[in-house]
């Protein structure tokens, strides 16, 4: 019962986000940063960079991390994440995803991203 009511709830707030006029622009904006920072990356790494190394760099260095911030204008590196993470769902079932943030958390540092 619980589970369908969830459902429902999940349903009315898709819903209401995909009419949502602030919503649909700041998934536009969303979107538009991706493609500038992706571009920036390729650039930079002289190859194609798709979803998965794009987070993988995010991840890897926080120069990278601060300048995707600065360009979406996100504050918090969770929620810049988050974000990222609810684009692409299929990036969770990622072996070097999940690696790089296995290795981050599990170095020991004091600083833990995810």
């Amino acid at each position: 019962m619980n589970e369908e009511l969830q459902l429902d709830n999940d349903g009315i707030l898709q819903t209401i986000n995909s009419t949502n006029p602030i919503h649909i622009i700041n998934d536009k904006e969303f979107n538009i940063s991706l493609l500038k920072y992706g571009s920036f990356l390729s650039m930079i790494k002289n190859k194609r960079i798709n979803q998965t190394m794009l987070l993988v760099e995010l991840l890897d260095r926080e120069i990278f991390r601060d300048c995707f911030k600065e360009i979406s204008g996100i504050d918090e590196t969770k929620v810049l994440f988050y974000k990222i993470i609810t684009k692409f769902p299929m990036l969770c079932k990622s072996k070097i995803i999940k690696t790089k943030i296995e290795e981050i958390n599990g170095n020991g540092s004091r600083k833990k991203i995810l």
